[in-house]
C-alpha cells in the first residue's frame, strides 16, 4: 500500500524498501516421491489443501503470503509483535497440518517450517514483461535453509528470531536444538525448535 500511495502510475524498476520482517518458509517433505507414486490430481488436491490452510492461518495472524513455492510458501510478518504472531501462527499450523495428514481424503502432508527475523529488502524484481514483489537478503536465505533441514511437522527458528519474541509465557514452547554452519556463512547459528 505504501508503494502504491507514493508511486502513482508506473512503479520504478528499482523500487525497494529496507524493513525489519519475520520470514516464514514452509515445504512439504517427500513431495517428489508423492509425485511419482500417485495420480497428479490427488497430489494437486493435497498440495492445494495444505497451502489453503496455511494461507488462511497466516492471514488470521496478520501475515501475508509473498509467494507459493510448489508445495510450500514464503510468508512475511511485519509491524509490531511480528515474531510473536508468526510463532503462534506456525505453532497452530503444526497442529492443523497434523490433522490434515490424518485425513484419509488426502495424501500424506508432511510439512516443515523455517523462521527468521531481521532486515530484508522488499521490492520489485523482474522486467517489463514480468515483475513481482519479493523479499531478499540473508534473513530470507537463512529461513529457507532452516526450512530445508526441518523434519516433518517441525519448525526451526534462529537465535535472531527467538531474541525478538519478548514473551516469557511462550518460553516453554520452544527449545534449543543445535548449532549449524550453513554453506556460505562464516559462523554457525543457534537453532531452536517449536515444541510440539
Amino acid at each position: 500500500m505504501e508503494m502504491v500511495n507514493n508511486h502513482v502510475g508506473d512503479l520504478p524498476q528499482d523500487l525497494a524498501f529496507e524493513q525489519q520482517m519475520t520470514i516464514v518458509f514452509s515445504d512439504m517433505r517427500g513431495f517428489t516421491a508423492l509425485s511419482e507414486q500417485y495420480n497428479p490430481h490427488k497430489v494437486y488436491e493435497t498440495i492445494n489443501a495444505s497451502l489453503a490452510l496455511q494461507s488462511k492461518r497466516i492471514a488470521e495472524y496478520g501475515g501475508s503470503v509473498n509467494k507459493f513455492l510448489g508445495d510450500g510458501l514464503l510468508a512475511c510478518f511485519s509491524g509490531e509483535d511480528r515474531s510473536r504472531r508468526a510463532f503462534h501462527c506456525v505453532q497452530q499450523l503444526l497442529l492443523d497440518l497434523k490433522k490434515l495428514d490424518d485425513d484419509k481424503a488426502y495424501l500424506p502432508c508432511h510439512v516443515g517450517f523455517g523462521l527468521n527475523d531481521g532486515n530484508v529488502l522488499f521490492g520489485l524484481l523482474g522486467d517489463n514483461t514480468r515483475r513481482e514483489f519479493t523479499v531478499i537478503g540473508d534473513t530470507v536465505n537463512t529461513a529457507a535453509r532452516l526450512c530445508g533441514i526441518a523434519e516433518p511437522f517441525k519448525a526451526l527458528m534462529t537465535q535472531n528470531f527467538v531474541d525478538t519474541l519478548h514473551d516469557h509465557e511462550i518460553e516453554d514452547n520452544y527449545a534449543f536444538v543445535d548449532r549449524a554452519l550453513f554453506k556460505g556463512k562464516r559462523e554457525a547459528i543457534r537453532i531452536y525448535a517449536i515444541c510440539s
